[in-house]
């Protein structure tokens, strides 16, 4: 097993010199290229003798082929590219010794000693560096013997060290490529870390895609039902059942939006929103909603007013009110006596409004072991915590991930037994300084009833078909419905274009989907009268990149499930006929 490594070593540190000098191995001929034409010119002029036209030969030959070799570098294998540099570099020894044994003048030594340095520099590959040293000695030591020249001292000294620096630059440069060999192995290692993560983090992100499609869609039909019941005729022990069960159904989609929205935080999807909300009623609101939790624990809920510039400001209402019922309901759960207090104030800070909120309970505490973990995914004080109180531990790790979203930060301050204080302070902006998106909360543009809309509910799934039915009947709005997109299509082809105002879409159906029946309607394949008809997604699906494939197939507007029957008034809305 050793040597299988030792040898799949030595063949990745062989690629590596391939590799490397195949970098070297251009600019060095082209370095020659230009010194040995030079050397051509330089003959010609300063040269007397008659070997000068053999030395210009050489010298040409040798210009011409370090110039196709850099021509032909890039077509040139790898496996060769280090051979081919040791060819250059004994033809640049061999015009040496050419010159040496014609010319018998002793200086030219000196070129002998510099093409020794050179193979150093260039060479990384061991065999090759040597081959190269040998070349230069032995044919030094021939050609001195030939001419019948002392082989002084003084020369082999200069020799020797000429060797013994072309090895120091030959270990350098070999250090070097093993060096980079490490980190290119290092990089492609982390490259393919990142690659797993990502496919890991594609597949959690289709699983979640898919299960909440999976969870969400009976979820619809269970909290529609819900509501359809309620509103019918019920005694008072029926009004407490299904009381009972639309709370437990809103934990369940409470629980359900928290793993999303984690999900969609990590995955970098989750988006802020701008739009135009009345700071106090939102908190007023908020507070009412969850003052029969405080009663049926004995609790004081109490809102305190501080400091407020000005009521109307630009944020994102749903991400605040997400905050803080996150921390309210801690709060409330935490505390089995005394007093919740939320106070909040509003600053402005350069160019921007400040937002700060306080929340203080006198519940069971944090440790001090437990605190600095508070904000963290997954995690509550203890074990116990979790048997005695329920909760996924996720509401404060979105907490802070939403605060620090909005431009703000979230800290917490407790003690043991004697309660907890949390703060946070989020961003928001004055009307006329952002282009608003929508006024949620303005409901009197949809007050009314749409006995003159037309709506065609394509939706595969026959509870939620009952769902929908029941609700756009509720709204006096004329319904027709097709079981999957190909239906959808069969019955839009045999259609008048005054016989819908609207398709209600669901995404994915079977035979069918939603994505295709849309582009197929947009291409005109049931006519071109209902190329422009509004197209409205109902999907379970509630990922950032579902919004942006509904949008970009065609579709008009976006609606997730359970469908919020305020936000399906606000969007039947625009389409209503005069």
């Amino acid at each position: 097993m050793r040597r299988i490594r030792t040898l799949l070593k030595q063949q990745c540190l062989e690629i590596q010199d391939a590799n490397d000098t195949e970098e070297l191995l251009q600019p060095v001929a082209y370095f020659l290229t230009s010194l040995y034409f030079f050397m051509v010119i330089a003959h010609f002029f300063l040269l007397h003798e008659t070997f000068k036209w053999v030395l210009m030969t050489t010298a040409f030959m040798t210009g011409t082929v370090c110039l196709t070799i850099g021509l032909k570098a890039s077509k040139i294998l790898s496996t060769w590219q280090s051979f081919i540099t040791l060819l250059m570099t004994l033809m640049v020894s061999s015009n040496s010794l050419l010159h040496l044994w014609y010319s018998g003048d002793l200086e030219q030594n000196i070129n002998i000693f510099v093409s020794i340095i050179a193979s150093g520099i260039v060479l990384s590959n061991r065999t090759h560096w040597t081959y190269s040293v040998m070349f230069n000695w032995i044919g030094w030591i021939t050609v001195n013997i030939t001419l019948e020249v002392a082989l002084t001292q003084h020369f082999f000294f200069t020799m020797a060290m000429s060797t013994l620096l072309s090895w120091f630059a030959h270990l350098t440069r070999k250090k070097l490529v093993e060096k980079q060999l490490a980190l290119e192995q290092e990089r492609d290692i982390a490259i393919q870390h990142e690659q797993v993560a990502k496919a890991a983090t594609e597949a959690k992100s289709s699983f979640l895609a898919n299960m909440s499609h999976e969870i969400r869609t009976p979820i619809n039909g269970i909290i529609g039902m819900i509501e359809l019941v309620s509103h019918s005729k019920l005694d008072k022990k029926q009004k407490d059942y299904v009381a009972t069960a639309k709370r437990s159904a809103g934990s369940l989609m409470i629980i359900i939006n928290d793993i999303l929205d984690f999900s969609k935080i990590e995955a970098g999807e989750l988006s802020i929103e701008l739009m135009e909300f009345d700071l106090d009623q939102l908190f007023t609101e908020l507070t009412h909603d969850l003052q029969s939790q405080a009663n049926r624990k004995n609790l004081k809920l109490e809102l305190v007013k501080g400091n407020v510039l000005q009521n109307k400001v630009v944020g994102d209402p749903y991400r605040l009110t997400q905050i803080l019922n996150n921390l309210l309901s801690n709060a409330i759960k935490f505390t089995q006596l005394g007093s919740v207090i939320f106070t909040y104030s509003l600053n402005a800070i350069d160019d921007h409004l400040r937002l700060n909120v306080e929340v203080t309970d006198t519940g069971i505490g944090v440790s001090d072991d437990a605190l600095p973990y508070l904000f963290d995914s997954f995690s509550q004080a203890d074990m116990s915590t979790t048997r005695n109180f329920g909760g996924t531990g996720l509401g404060l790790a979105i907490s802070k991930q939403l605060c620090e979203l909005m431009g703000g930060r979230i800290t917490a301050h407790s003690s043991l037994g004697k309660g907890s204080v949390f703060q946070f302070s989020i961003k928001l902006a004055l009307p006329d300084l952002v282009v608003i998106k929508e006024e949620k909360y303005n409901t009197s543009k949809y007050l009314g009833n749409f006995f003159n809309l037309r709506v065609l509910l394509v939706e595969d799934n026959f509870i939620n078909q009952e769902v929908m039915h029941a609700i756009l009947k509720s709204l006096k709005i004329k319904v027709d419905v097709a079981n999957d997109g190909l239906e959808a299509l069969m019955l839009l082809t045999r259609s008048q274009p005054s016989t819908f105002d609207l398709i209600l879409m669901d995404c994915q159906m079977p035979n069918l989907d939603g994505y295709e029946a849309t582009r197929r309607i947009r291409a005109g394949e049931v006519g071109d009268e209902f190329r422009k008809i509004p197209i409205a997604a109902l999907t379970a699906n509630t990922m950032n990149n579902e919004r942006e494939k509904c949008l970009a197939v065609g579709m008009n507007e976006y609606l997730t499930k359970p469908v919020d029957t305020e936000d399906l008034k606000r969007m039947l809305a625009k389409y209503q006929p005069n």
